[in-house]
């Protein structure tokens, strides 16, 4: 090897290791997170090496009240009852299955409570359409010919009774596959989908505490700035208020509510739904942060 040669290999080793520090070193911008764990939160978020994700193991007790894993496993033993579950023309659920499921009280809707909207269809339900759409996703149902029937995987889950597995395939596929903004009228692509993992962190670090959704807004926004992009001003709010209440409509109250997963204090208002948020016991006993995972010691790792 020439001089040239060791110059050049001591300059990318160099420059390697300046890289390398840069990307294991904690950012307060990013709530002290390194760059390379925040890539892993976000791109990584249940794998086994990631700083956050499902605790390995969750008791039947805890499973047994989550409200969306429950209404699921209905689903799923209805469908698997019925062999091939006959859609509507339209390729919804029959009326009679969603008055069944509906009743189950698992997930009561502020619209149908109220009689506001009358539960006549499978359209008239958000928490029913996304039940349908996020089971196949999951690849737990499947459509053929205008009629549903269990996978495989599906048929073999609900025999085993592995509900912790049904419950990881579904609340992976609300957020990874599930279109969060399927029900509102905000643009489709704000980058709210795509950093839900940062989110998670966050609850996982601060949630104990009851906090306005602004803590978790102004968060999410010092560590991307650029979000507040896909929001413009309008006469009723700024560009920060719209997404408070995206964020709100899709995190909060038509994801994570539906689990169980967080309490709020609910103001019907135009900047945001939810006034007080924190995450309940049902939270803490489903995901956990993994101290041993980060590039960096903190201090304390809190769950």
């Amino acid at each position: 090897m020439n001089q040239q040669d060791e110059i050049f290999k001591a300059f990318q080793k160099a420059l390697e290791e300046k890289f390398q520090s840069f990307n294991s070193t904690p950012n307060p911008v990013i709530d002290n997170l390194s760059p390379e764990d925040l890539s892993m939160i976000i791109y990584s978020t249940f794998e086994e090496n990631a700083p956050i994700g499902f605790r390995k193991e969750v008791s039947d007790d805890t499973l047994s009240q989550i409200p969306f894993l429950k209404l699921t496993i209905d689903y799923l033993n209805i469908v698997k009852q019925t062999e091939t579950l006959k859609l509507t023309a339209k390729g919804n659920l029959p009326r009679k299955i969603c008055l069944e499921l509906y009743q189950k009280g698992y997930i009561a809707e502020e619209m149908i409570e109220k009689g506001i909207v009358k539960l006549n269809r499978e359209g008239d339900s958000v928490v029913l359409q996304n039940l349908k759409i996020i089971s196949g996703f999951a690849g737990l149902t499947k459509k053929k010919h205008n009629k549903l029937s269990l996978t495989t995987k599906g048929q073999k889950l609900l025999a085993q009774e592995n509900y912790f597995e049904i419950l990881q395939l579904i609340f992976k596929a609300n957020f990874q596959k599930f279109n969060l903004g399927y029900h509102d009228g905000f643009a489709e692509d704000v980058f709210i989908t795509q950093t839900f993992g940062y989110t998670l962190y966050l609850l996982l670090r601060y949630g104990q505490e009851t906090r306005k959704v602004e803590f978790y807004v102004d968060k999410k926004v010092q560590a991307f700035p650029s979000i507040l992009a896909s929001f413009s001003n309008s006469y009723y709010s700024s560009p920060e208020e719209s997404l408070a209440l995206c964020y709100t409509v899709r995190y909060f109250e038509r994801f994570l509510k539906f689990y169980g997963f967080v309490d709020y204090k609910r103001q019907h208002r135009l900047k945001t739904l939810a006034e007080d948020v924190n995450t309940t016991d049902l939270f803490k006993k489903v995901f956990e942060i993994r101290s041993d995972k980060f590039t960096f010691k903190k201090a304390k790792h809190s769950a």
